[in-house]
């Protein structure tokens, strides 16, 4: 029996998670879970964050499978049940339960006892006490009642949804952490029966560039010119296959420039202190120093990309910025944020209220654009300064434009901790004041100023 809050009857409740255990196990290859190494929990918990993009650390994974002993069985919650249950193919963990539901009830059914005494209690007629019509009119109910709980079970069997196509090939990166900029190695890792149908793929390296796969290599590299944390996604036929992560370090707040429709090359702009003693933007003389062409359209990224312990789903981020005035090349007059997470991100644009079309818009899984979204109330004039705030709590997120509350969602896939942040503008911008800080610890994010 499901409860309201989604939990099921307490006697009920680590049964089916042994039930899953122990399917898990089996399904990872060692059934024998007692046997278990650090190795094995360290693998395990990379090939469910493959499958289901949740996180399960080792040691979590340790308790709900019994290896740490505590005072009560470990149960987890929610978000790592249900990846439990992605991982043996299921679409959350309720589905796993009423899966199991449906086959106690069935083996009951089957079961000597319980078939007696059904049909005891429906009052099968002993020999001689009554005829074969009376028989079959008591018995039909029950017959009826095990029919239907067989078509059912065949039902969810069917309609069951599968996770995504199951790929014979895996797609890692060989050297994800650099500084900037960082050439990357990704490998496309085959068994026999994929290398047998050498099938062509797309790689979207996250950071606006892609590249189609052959059927004879295996190895394939990219050049990330930008700090930042990149998700590198495997794409077969426009689904997603497998991902990969790319995180490119700095040591604190850095600059750099790039134009519309160049996507040859990027103009790091190196200042000193940037951020520091007043200093707040970046002039267009200096923009032009390095390169670029500031007559054309161009864009200026302050990025400050490194690890952090805020949890980004529950952080607050207030930023005090004017964006660019009326320029060559500049019309939206735009300011961006990006907030990157461990395996998702948050992000979005305000520009002028004319420009709305051009809007993104990202809270963890939940994905919005201006081309087929209205977006109007990120539409937002700040040539003369304003105050944005990002607002996330208990996986609900909230953007408010100079105090007002525009935009609220409820995302399901958790960010974790915070690696970074990036500010984009549209031609010249300022940022007068970052402030990042944890809800619950209360810890500032060492870029504030």
């Amino acid at each position: 029996m499901i409860a309201e809050n989604g939990q099921h009857e307490k006697a009920d409740v680590f049964d089916y998670l042994e039930v899953c255990c122990q399917r898990v196990s089996e399904t990872f290859g060692k059934p024998d879970r007692d046997k278990w190494t650090n190795g094995d929990y360290v693998n395990l918990s990379n090939i469910l964050f493959k499958k289901t993009r949740v996180r399960i650390s080792p040691n979590t994974l340790k308790r709900i499978f019994g290896k740490i002993k505590t005072d009560s069985r470990y149960y987890p919650q929610k978000a790592t049940r249900d990846a439990l249950a992605i991982y043996l193919d299921h679409p959350n963990w309720d589905h796993f339960v009423q899966i199991q539901e449906w086959a106690e009830r069935a083996s009951e059914l089957k079961s000597p006892e319980v078939s007696s005494g059904l049909l005891s209690d429906v009052g099968v007629p002993q020999a001689g006490k009554a005829s074969p019509s009376t028989a079959w009119k008591t018995l039909w109910p029950a017959l009826l009642l095990a029919g239907l709980v067989l078509l059912a079970g065949l039902f969810f069997f069917l309609i069951r949804p599968t996770t995504g196509r199951h790929e014979a090939v895996s797609f890692v990166c060989r050297n994800p952490l650099g500084e900037n900029p960082h050439s990357a190695v990704f490998e496309l890792r085959h068994n026999q029966s994929a290398a047998a149908e050498s099938p062509s793929y797309i790689i979207q390296y996250g950071d606006g560039k892609r590249e189609r796969t052959n059927t004879t290599d295996s190895v394939y590299t990219h050049y990330y010119e930008r700090p930042g944390r990149y998700f590198a996604v495997l794409q077969r036929d426009g689904l997603d296959v497998d991902s990969a992560m790319v995180y490119v370090q700095t040591k604190g707040w850095t600059v750099t420039a790039n134009m519309m429709h160049d996507t040859s090359r990027v103009y790091p702009i190196d200042i000193k202190n940037l951020f520091a003693d007043e200093r707040r933007t970046v002039s267009a003389l200096e923009a032009a120093h390095a390169g670029i062409d500031t007559n054309r359209t161009f864009f200026m990224e302050f990025i400050n990309s490194q690890p952090t312990e805020i949890d980004g789903d529950n952080f607050e981020l207030t930023m005090r910025v004017t964006t660019s005035q009326d320029r060559a090349g500049v019309r939206c007059s735009q300011v961006g944020l990006t907030v990157w997470g461990e395996s998702s991100q948050h992000l979005f644009d305000v520009m002028k209220p004319g420009c709305v079309h051009w809007i993104d818009l990202q809270t963890s899984d939940v994905h919005k654009n201006g081309h087929r979204d209205d977006l109007s109330f990120l539409g937002a004039d700040l040539r003369s300064g304003g105050m944005l705030k990002l607002n996330v709590a208990d996986q609900k997120a909230r953007i408010f434009i100079d105090n007002k509350k525009v935009y609220e969602t409820q995302y399901t896939k958790p960010l974790r901790r915070i690696y970074g942040v990036k500010i984009r503008f549209s031609g010249i911008g300022t940022i007068h004041s970052f402030t990042l800080k944890d809800l619950r610890t209360n810890k500032s994010f060492s870029g504030n100023f």
